[in-house]
């Protein structure tokens, strides 16, 4: 049975370690601090519950659903407000309808709405290398759905700059749809037609527990093979596998680095500590209001997206206890605010106090209703998300032909490959199949070598 220790109880580091066993393989988790789960923590405060990270997902999925399941997480479908979502750009707040609905709306005009359904006939080809999400849409799409559609997903997945993210890194599978067909369009529906009938359509979902108790269920399925304060100082390789120390020795044939890529950098082998350093992140600052509802009158609705064309600072507003009434007291609203990253870095420079102010200004201007909240809160995440910029994939290329010379050596998590908990969850899977086949290879050379040898026993 091959012996793996992943190093970091993240969210990243748990889907890991759950997959590895899932495909058989002996797993041990350490952990620094002593609770699991990383960035994504449940904060209760007054009654009110606070995700300073991810808050829901859309479930069913292909990678993340196995890994809940076999761990026995508990995800409950959100409030049928869920299904709403807002834009405000140009100072309307516009509701997004279900396509194809959405060609009516009024997020565009109609010279854009017209360009975007020519883009099945655009041939304009990628360039050569990479490519910015700005760049992606405007070229499939044209300027002005372009501009709005990049600021939406920037925003809204990574608080980043969508002339300054890359398209190919940061959203592979959308790029996939122009690779397969030339189009994003005839790719999508081409997707469509091969999804197999009856499989139910994601729909949003949020943790029972908070993402706090997703990380405890899932720390709790891997038994005494997880272990917490346990802080590694070092890993170095060890007569074919791999010595990892901290309070003691561990060793192991593979060892899968889950950690933000500032801390790997301080454990990892210099061949590849000096190219996880590369790796861009961004401080963000979350903010919440709450109080009466009477008081708080946001609509029904998951939440609003910012626009390119908005005089707000605000990246994106949750309607946190719309979408998860458990998230406020009962007859009480609750709001979460994003701000900074990428988009916005000077933001950061203000103090709490400013950021709750600028918030219920706001949000009061964005909903169209004066807002009098009667209690707030201000997390500050440093060194913040992980920013794909334009390079990724080529500095990705370059961290994996530094591993492959580390036989044995993975690393995982949210600075990489996905942000989310399906990238997470699909990282989780990509590395249980790379070790996988290393662990058939072992067996298949094994096999060979014990019928080389067999006549002279």
């Amino acid at each position: 049975m091959k012996n793996v220790i992943v190093v970091g109880g993240g969210l990243g580091g748990l889907f890991t370690a759950v997959e590895l066993r899932r495909r058989g393989m002996n797993v041990t988790v350490l952990e620094a601090a002593s609770e699991p789960g990383g960035v994504a923590r449940t904060v209760i405060e007054d009654g009110f519950v606070l995700e300073p990270a991810a808050s829901s997902v859309l479930l069913p999925n292909a990678d993340l659903s196995p890994i809940l399941e076999t761990a026995g997480v508990e995800m409950v479908p959100a409030a049928e407000a869920a299904k709403t979502r807002y834009v405000y750009t140009r100072g309307k707040l516009i509701e997004i309808p279900e396509s194809p609905a959405i060609l009516l709306s009024p997020l565009v005009s109609w010279k854009a709405k017209l360009r975007a359904v020519r883009e099945p006939w655009i041939k304009t080809p990628p360039p050569d290398g990479d490519e910015s999400m700005h760049a992606f849409f405007a070229r499939r799409f044209g300027p002005e759905l372009g501009a709005l559609a990049s600021t939406l997903m920037a925003h809204g997945v990574f608080a980043g700059d969508p002339s300054r993210l890359s398209m190919r890194g940061a959203f592979p599978k959308m790029v996939a749809l122009e690779d397969e067909a030339g189009s994003m369009i005839k790719g999508g529906i081409a997707r469509m037609r091969q999804r197999p009938k009856g499989r139910p359509r994601a729909s949003v979902h949020v943790a029972a527990e908070g993402m706090a108790g997703v990380a405890r269920t899932l720390a709790a399925h891997l038994g005494e093979t997880y272990r917490s304060e346990w802080p590694v100082t070092s890993i170095e390789p060890d007569d074919g596998g791999w010595i990892v120390r901290g309070p003691g020795e561990e060793r192991a044939d593979d060892v899968v680095v889950a950690i933000p890529p500032h801390a790997a950098t301080r454990i990892l082998p210099s061949d590849v500590s000096g190219i996880v350093a590369e790796g861009t992140t961004a401080p963000v600052v979350v903010v919440w209001i709450g109080g009466r509802t009477a008081d708080l009158p946001i609509p029904s609705g998951f939440g609003v997206l910012v626009g390119p064309d908005a005089d707000v600072h605000a990246l994106g507003i949750l309607f946190e206890s719309r979408y998860a009434p458990g998230r406020a007291p009962s007859l009480h609203t609750l709001a979460k605010g994003i701000y900074g990253g990428a988009a916005d870095p000077a933001v950061m420079e203000r103090s709490d106090e400013e950021l709750v102010a600028l918030f219920v200004e706001e949000t009061g201007r964005v909903c169209g209703v004066e807002m009098k909240p009667s209690w707030s809160r201000v997390i500050r995440q440093e060194p913040g998300i992980p920013q794909y910029d334009v390079g990724h994939v080529a500095w990705l290329d370059k961290l994996d032909t530094a591993l492959s010379g580390l036989p044995g050596l993975h690393v995982a998590g949210w600075g990489y490959r996905g942000i989310g908990l399906s990238g997470l969850a699909a990282d989780a899977v990509r590395l249980g199949a790379v070790l996988s086949r290393e662990r058939s290879e072992e067996r298949r050379v094994g096999k060979e070598c014990r019928s080389r040898w067999a006549p002279y026993h």
